[in-house]
């Protein structure tokens, strides 16, 4: 993606360079006046709180280009947002999921992606984050704690002590 592209998709308005006519070479004038005036606007749009309905207005539609698949049930501009839509995807080297199975399949594909994670992937050293300990590691990790499978003698006196309180507690 070229400069321009990149400014304008960072802006949100990335479907506008897909929709123009001028080449994608960065220092184009065109492009450099296109992406001052809608900074420009942004940045008016977006400081202060709006404050009329217009400025609401704006914001709106300035939201919808930004995010045109959250759209697409507008009963105004929906199929204009549906159109941003399928370009930006296109874009993007995707596309809109037609069949069950594509819908299926982009789930099994999301599902199957692991995102990185410091704390998983370099701080964490335990050998079972991806799988189950077996018998013999199990057996050395309880010997490591002492613990045995039989209770102490100290768990049956607190045992005793309770069953005691809660029959006075009955009486």
């Amino acid at each position: 993606m070229s400069l321009p592209r990149r400014a304008m998709d960072e802006m949100g308005l990335a479907v506008c360079c897909l929709m123009c006519d001028a080449p994608d070479d960065p220092g184009t004038t065109r492009c450099k006046r296109c992406i001052l005036r809608h900074s420009s606007a942004r940045k008016a749009l977006f400081t202060e709180r709006a404050s009329s309905p217009i400025q609401q207005l704006a914001r709106k539609l300035a939201s919808m280009i930004h995010n045109p698949g959250d759209h697409l049930a507008d009963p105004i501009n929906g199929q204009h947002m549906a159109l941003y839509h399928e370009a930006l995807l296109k874009h993007q080297g995707t596309s809109q999921a037609e069949k069950i199975e594509d819908v299926e399949r982009l789930f099994e594909n999301a599902r199957s992606k692991r995102k990185p994670s410091l704390i998983r992937d370099v701080a964490n050293q335990n050998p079972w984050t991806d799988r189950n300990p077996d018998r013999d590691e199990i057996n050395k990790a309880l010997e490591a704690l002492n613990i045995s499978d039989k209770p102490s003698e100290w768990w049956d006196e607190l045992t005793e002590e309770i069953e005691a309180i809660d029959e006075s507690d009955r009486e």
